[in-house]
Parts: structure tokens; C-alpha cells; sequence
């Protein structure tokens, strides 16, 4: 009976022994997560005031501490690809994916990667799982569109920046983007519609104006694109083109001086076209 009672005696210490290494391995495991999360808040605000290579070390000391932090390797690769590091970022965001899949930043942030690389066709299906993940994605949508609009894949460019305007009608840039890809399919009347929804969200956009300003002159709004490039050339005197368009508008409309005088500002501001027009007016006038 002494025997059993001392047998018993030794599996309760054992026990209590067990419990206390599992304590003390629950607070190590806490000081660590501690310093890797300190680690990699470090490493985010270094990278918010560009110190890039301090970002980077951070990581580096998050990453040797907790190999699985999906969080610095995609703070890592961004401090990387900010510095030029782009084979580096490249193999940090796809450890940070091969880590967590499911993750929509890591995804995002290899997407604008392989857009700075030209690799739009890669950068597009990370856009895409994205929005497989997330539909409703705004910066994955433009920035598929951003990059279908590189593809020449026009088509679909459009009806990615369209989905952003149905999701937030407040993206200037989905409005502008979407109007230059219109353009380019002469779309017109299209192209206009979007300028002139980019304009009200930001007045002095001297693109909007000015594309718009084209897109009305091929309607034959010559009136209308004088105005616009007239705008232009009121926000940036040295807008050598929206002088040539300008002149160009007045020589269809027949006012010969007008168009002459735009185009000499243009020749002066360097344009390469405004001699040539300016010596067909001439002769015109001459004839």
C-alpha cells in the first residue's frame, strides 16, 4: 500500500512539473511574439519616413526571431522595392504568400511589383486573386484595369475602372483612366463624359482639360475645345501643346490670326509642329 501511495506521489510532481513548463513556455512564447511584433512596427514606421534600409533590418530581426512572420516579409519586400532591390522584394512577397495565401496584401503589394517590372500579364493575376479573394477590391480593380490598359487590352481596362466607379464614384482616377481608354477606341462623346466627371472631382486637372479639349475638337466642338485648352494655358503658361491645339482649333474655324499667334507660342516653347503650321498659314494667307 506504500509502494502504490508513493508511485502516485511521484505522477502528481510529474504532472505539476509538466503544467509549469507549459507556463513557462506560454510567456516565452509571448515575449517573443513581443519582440518580433515591436520589430516589425519599427520596421513600418521606417518605412513611412523612408529609411529604407533601417526598415529592412528590422525585418531582418523580426524574420530570425519568427521565421513565419508574413508581416515582415511583405514590409521587407516593400523597403526592397522601394531602394531598387526589386529581385529581393520579389522573393519576400512570394514567401509572404507561400505563408499565407489568403492574404490580400501580399498579392497586392507583388502585383505593383511586377507592374514596375512591365510584367502586366503577371501583374494581372495577382490583381485578379485579389478580387477573387475580395470582389469588391477598389485598388485591385484599377489597378488590374492600369494594367490591362498596358495589355492593350482595352476592353476589359474599361470595364475594370467602370467597376470602380460603380464601387466608389468619387475615384478621379478611375474616371480619367476610363476616358483615355475610351479615346483610344474613339470613343469620343465617352471620353468627354469622363473628363468632365474627373474635372469636378478635381478642377485644376490640366490632363482632364486638355484630353477633353481633343476629344471635343474631333466632335468638331472646336468652340469648346478652345475653351479647354484656353484653361490649360491659364494654369501652365509653358503648355506648349495647348497652344499648338489651340491654334490648330482657330485655323479650323478660319481666324488665321488667332491661330498665328498661338502658334508662335508654341514655336517658342519649343513645339515641334508649330513651324511647319505656322509657315501653311502663311502661305494660305498669301495665296
Amino acid at each position: 500500500m506504500e509502494a502504490n501511495g508513493t508511485n502516485k506521489n511521484v505522477v502528481l510532481q510529474n504532472r505539476e512539473l509538466v503544467l509549469l513548463t507549459k507556463l513557462q513556455l506560454g510567456i516565452t512564447e509571448k515575449l517573443i511574439n513581443k519582440e518580433v511584433r515591436s520589430w516589425v512596427e519599427k520596421a513600418k514606421v521606417f518605412i513611412q519616413n523612408a529609411a529604407y534600409p533601417d526598415a529592412i533590418d528590422a525585418c531582418n530581426k523580426a524574420i530570425e526571431i519568427c521565421p513565419t512572420d508574413v508581416t515582415a516579409f511583405r514590409y521587407s519586400g516593400i523597403a526592397r522595392m522601394l531602394v531598387g532591390d526589386q529581385a529581393d522584394a520579389m522573393e519576400d512577397f512570394t514567401q509572404a504568400i507561400k505563408l499565407d495565401p489568403r492574404e490580400i496584401e501580399n498579392y497586392l503589394e507583388r502585383g505593383f511589383l511586377f507592374y514596375d517590372l512591365k510584367q502586366y500579364e503577371e501583374a494581372v493575376l495577382d490583381f485578379s486573386t485579389v478580387i477573387d479573394i475580395d470582389p469588391n477590391h477598389v485598388e485591385a480593380l484599377f489597378s488590374r484595369g492600369y494594367a490591362q490598359y498596358d495589355l492593350k487590352n482595352i476592353k476589359e481596362a474599361i470595364e475594370d475602372f467602370s467597376t470602380v466607379i460603380i464601387l466608389d464614384a468619387t475615384h478621379e482616377g478611375a474616371w480619367y483612366n476610363r476616358g483615355v481608354a475610351r479615346f483610344d477606341q474613339k470613343d469620343y462623346r465617352g471620353a468627354v463624359a469622363d473628363f468632365t466627371e474627373t474635372i469636378k472631382l478635381s478642377p485644376k486637372d490640366l490632363s482632364a482639360y486638355a484630353n477633353r479639349g481633343e476629344a471635343r475638337y474631333l466632335l468638331g466642338h472646336h468652340n469648346s475645345a478652345i475653351l479647354d485648352f484656353t484653361t490649360v494655358i491659364q494654369l501652365d503658361p509653358q503648355s506648349a501643346n495647348s497652344y499648338y491645339n489651340r491654334g490648330v482649333a482657330y485655323f479650323d474655324l478660319v481666324k488665321y490670326q488667332e491661330a498665328l499667334g498661338d502658334l508662335e507660342v508654341a514655336l517658342k516653347l519649343k513645339h515641334e509642329g508649330a513651324k511647319h503650321a505656322i509657315e501653311k498659314i502663311n502661305q494660305i494667307i498669301k495665296d
